[in-house]
């Protein structure tokens, strides 16, 4: 019998572990198969990819579109940070990623790309009042701005005596260069264009492009035949004429028009604009309340997890405490961005996909649970040793004792660090944005890359912070003063 266990076992992590039979189902054919191609971008990136409120728009969104139709299938976004969207790419989250992407010979290494779809090069933009900076070899000794994970970063590490500051969005950039923290910023020329004719019109653009880029569709590898569809698609746009209608669209002079009449010539003259925040506010509510529930369900988990923990690590038993001790020390030794990056992109690899959704709940109360258990672990502490003597003398067991006597106390004291590991949690909860959710910073992160107002849009994310974290806060200062011990004098 034990031989055949044996066996199975190594059949199993055979067939676990080697390649997938050439029967597989192939990139194209689960496209057509599902009806949908799914489309991974970073939409905080105009006049390219830009999304509001679930809604995409830009052209990379209209031409992924054109290509879809014309395979016969729907094209299907979703939103991800660019620095984890091509492990998600790899990991078979996304059939391709549109957003962007300049074929380089490091990319084309790991992934496939499609024809070009768009040249692009990369721009200085500037001060108005700037003279010295006008070519690339001027920005030696200077402190110059980029996207982060963008070409422009890759460019400029290479050149010898300038200062890279990197940003998650291009829009902080811009707006460091304008407050003078940086003395340039270099972007892709159509976006630096954009963002400085919507909102940034202290700023310009010197120069000509300075690279030659071609952007292409990314692929994971062994998506050949999906790569060969895609190609024909781009082909078919092409000769019918549709890719100049969408190119002049987004990049000719009907869209200056449509940009000045949306922007009444540009919104960047108003520190604070109170009609952005008008338009906007159902948006960010919407961001608000996803960020309430990965934060109350993180903590629902987290608590029963990491009083278990704590009530293993004070045991006298190695059996129970070790192992538990070795969880805290690694979740708490180990950054929560990793740990998500983790969850959602390296389980897939072993079988296990779970939704982005449930990613974020599982890695915030996993990670959670760690920090709860130490403050559950010092409350249990903190209560006399005494105390348990007099209730096991009573002929309590060890389990009723703590059930009744230690832990009422321990509850009552923690309440103050459990209220801020939940405030912790709330502010924590942003790192989801990795993997694509919408909570409420990269609500803030969209909006302010579409409008190209960071000086609005951060200030409202602050203050919606402030309304989910102050009530938290009262409520705990309640309980403290209800469960206070009472003195005698």
């Amino acid at each position: 019998m034990k031989h055949i266990i044996s066996r199975a076992v190594a059949i199993f992590l055979l067939l676990l572990f080697l390649p997938a039979p050439s029967f597989a189902q192939s990139a194209l054919e689960r496209v057509r198969k599902n009806g949908e191609l799914r489309i991974g971008t970073d939409a905080t990136y105009p006049p390219f990819e830009t999304a509001e409120g679930g809604t995409f728009t830009g052209f990379d969104i209209e031409l992924g579109e054109a290509i879809a139709r014309e395979m016969g299938v729907r094209a299907t976004f979703i939103n991800a940070g660019f620095d984890g969207i091509f492990p998600a790419l790899q990991n078979g989250s996304f059939d391709a990623v549109m957003s962007s992407v300049t074929i380089t010979p490091e990319r084309s290494a790991s992934m496939l790309f499609s024809e070009p779809y768009y040249d692009s090069g990369q721009l200085i933009a500037v001060r108005q009042d700037t003279q010295n900076i006008n070519v690339p070899d001027d920005l030696t000794g200077k402190k110059v701005g980029v996207q982060i994970n963008t070409t422009a970063q890759y460019d400029l590490e290479k050149r010898a005596g300038v200062q890279v500051e990197k940003y998650n969005t291009i829009d902080l950039a811009l707006q460091d260069l304008q407050n003078k923290r940086i003395d340039a910023v270099v972007g892709d020329a159509p976006v630096l264009k954009w963002m400085i004719f919507q909102s940034f019109r202290q700023l310009k653009t010197v120069g000509r492009r300075f690279t030659d880029e071609k952007f292409g569709i990314a692929l994971a590898q062994g998506s050949d035949d999906l790569r060969r569809a895609i190609n024909a698609a781009l082909w078919r746009i092409e000769d019918s004429g549709e890719y100049n209608r969408i190119h002049e669209k987004w990049f000719g002079e009907a869209a200056e028009r449509a940009l000045a009449q949306t922007t009444g010539g540009g919104a960047g003259s108003r520190a604070f604009n109170f009609d952005l925040v008008r338009r906007l506010w159902r948006l960010f509510l919407s961001g608000l309340w996803l960020t309430a529930r990965l934060a109350i369900l993180s903590l629902a988990f987290g608590l029963p997890v990491g009083l278990l923990l704590a009530l293993a690590r004070v045991q006298s038993s190695k059996i129970l405490a070790a192992p538990a001790a070795v969880y805290v020390e690694v979740m708490r030794g180990t950054p929560l961005l990793v740990q998500i990056l983790f969850i959602y992109f390296v389980l897939p690899s072993f079988g296990v996909n779970i939704p982005a959704f449930w990613s974020g709940i599982i890695a915030l109360t996993l990670n959670s649970a760690a920090y709860i258990s130490e403050i559950f672990r010092a409350g249990i502490l903190s209560i006399d040793v005494g105390q348990m003597e007099a209730a096991r003398s009573l002929g309590m067991t060890y389990a009723q004792a703590m059930r009744r006597i230690i832990l009422p106390q321990t509850f009552r004291r923690v309440v103050p660090p459990l209220t801020n590991e939940g405030i912790a949690l709330l502010k924590d909860s942003s790192l989801v944005t990795i993997i694509g959710l919408t909570e409420l910073t990269r609500t803030g992160q969209e909006l302010a890359s579409r409008y190209a107002a960071p000086l609005t849009i951060w200030p409202v994310v602050a203050i919606f912070y402030l309304l989910l974290t102050f009530p938290l806060t009262r409520v705990a200062e309640y309980l403290e003063r209800r469960w206070r011990p009472v003195t005698r004098s």
